[in-house]
């Protein structure tokens, strides 16, 4: 089924434009980045020229410009009759590309912020290796998760102050499997799902394919606008909420134990099943005091956590702690998809929750090195990017010198640097998140000062003006 974009619907993605420029340039530009990035999916339809000039309040020749750019790039196809559709060349290399390991090692992909293994992690596989015999010895097949994983997981949980059982446990292919089990599972078409305004993009998509339609928080000081949250509530019925309560994605902020009580009352009293995403929660990278988890708020919540960002990308095991009226609904579902996640992962995943802390406590110490070099690098090189040293996570949310932040992105991927301009981030679209930036600190210090310097020429092409011309490379849309 095609999806029709309508006019309106793209003048929002485009936003409000500049006047320091080209308006054809600075469209085409605003397009092509929301087409990388997947706020504009691959074969959607576009409206005509005349709708899209309507709908900016430009002119029919600056549309007939901007679908003729994008066309040259390779963006767009033009038939008389069809109108036009969006078309990304997907080239083998590109999902290398955007994490670091394509060819041409010149590109530098910040799209990402996951870390490489660390110290330890081989370890870790030694040892589950060892094991393997027994393993290969059953059929492999495990809907619910590894039985020993399990258990560990349920006691991290009950050590926390909030009392699980295994039987509570479900191990998914990381924690976007979990999210994506549990949107399809628990909602139905039209249903509401109370966000963040500013979240993790892909979460967002998951909750949106599953029907679900998003009431986003208004974006302020705070991801979460108790106030708003409470207005929104009591003026309809909504089936979820979506939250990441510790180190935020991407603003890294922590929400306090009182809006904790306040949000768990609220939900609680609308009936809303809270879906809280934890998978940030082990990166405290300066050990600070997490109020308790929401869950022990909400009997009702779902958790979600993550081997991903504490460890290893590349360690595809997330997990649910589900109330026991929802556990065989989500292990029947899952089995649609998706009969088990690797077995071997998850032996692997339980070595490194039993090794005592070492191998966590490695990859933390150098996300804390990442993270203090490239603020020192922003504060020397760009110190017009307001930076904040976050506590924990694994990115930067930087604050641009003006709504620039779809240009300064087109204009680092010419610099050979891939960035994800900040409206990716922002459920309402538009010009939200223009002024602001994610930046991953989950690479080499030498890795972190070249892509600064590469920022830094890119700041400076957009405020000279002299990021016009667009670019013919296209990537996929991976954020974690």
């Amino acid at each position: 089924m095609t999806v029709v974009i309508s006019a309106r619907r793209l003048a929002a993605v485009i936003g409000e434009l500049d006047d320091d420029g080209p308006a054809y340039l600075e469209i085409s530009d605003r397009i092509r980045v929301a087409a990388m990035d997947g706020r504009l999916a691959d074969g959607a339809r576009l409206p005509s020229e005349r709708e899209l000039a309507s709908a900016l309040g430009v002119s029919r020749t600056t549309t007939t410009r901007v679908y003729a750019e994008l066309r040259d790039a390779g963006l767009v196809e033009s038939r008389r009759g069809s109108g036009s559709t969006i078309a990304l060349p997907m080239q083998a290399s590109s999902a290398s590309t955007l994490i670091g390991m394509h060819s041409d090692t010149d590109t530098l992909a910040f799209t990402y912020s996951a870390p490489v293994g660390p110290p330890g992690m081989a370890r870790a596989f030694e040892r589950a290796c060892e094991k393997l015999p027994g393993l290969l010895a059953t059929s492999g097949y495990l809907p619910d998760g590894l039985p020993v994983l399990r258990e560990l997981l349920a006691q991290y949980y009950s050590d926390r102050g909030l009392p699980t059982d295994p039987g509570q446990i479900i191990v998914t292919s990381g924690a976007m499997g979990a999210i994506s089990l549990l949107a399809r599972t628990l909602l139905s078409r039209g249903d509401r799902v109370m966000v963040e305004g500013s979240s993790y993009p892909h979460a967002h998509d998951a909750l949106v394919a599953a029907g679900g339609r998003l009431s986003a928080l208004p974006v302020g000081d705070s991801p979460w606008d108790t106030e708003a949250m409470t207005t929104t509530l009591a003026a309809g019925r909504h089936a979820l909420a979506y939250l990441i309560p510790d180190f935020h994605n991407p603003t890294a902020a922590v929400m306090s134990g009182e809006e904790r009580e306040r949000w768990a009352h609220e939900l609680r009293r609308h009936g809303v099943t809270a879906i809280i995403d934890e998978s940030m929660r082990e990166v405290n990278l300066d050990g600070i005091d997490l109020p308790p988890s929401l869950a022990a708020l909400d009997p009702s919540a779902v958790v979600l956590g993550s081997s991903s960002k504490p460890f290893w990308g590349g360690l595809r095991v997330g997990w649910m702690r589900v109330p026991r009226h929802l556990v065989m609904s989500l292990v029947q579902a899952r089995m649609i998809d998706d009969l088990s996640s690797s077995a071997f992962d998850q032996m692997v995943f339980a070595e490194l929750l039993t090794d005592g802390g070492q191998t966590a406590a490695a990859g933390r110490a150098a996300l804390r090195t990442g993270r203090d070099h490239l603020l020192a690098e922003l504060a020397t090189h760009v110190p017009e990017i307001s930076a904040p040293c976050p506590a924990g996570g694994l990115n930067l949310w930087v604050t641009l010198p003006g709504r620039l932040s779809t240009r300064l992105c087109a204009a680092a991927e010419r610099r050979g640097l891939l960035l994800t301009p900040g409206p990716r981030f922002f459920s309402q679209g538009g010009t939200a998140g223009e002024r602001h930036l994610r930046l991953p600190y989950a690479h080499s210090p030498e890795r972190l000062t070249e892509g600064v310097a590469r920022l830094r020429l890119a700041l400076d092409d957009v405020q000279d003006g002299r990021a016009a011309s667009l670019s013919r490379g296209t990537s996929i849309d991976l954020i974690a």
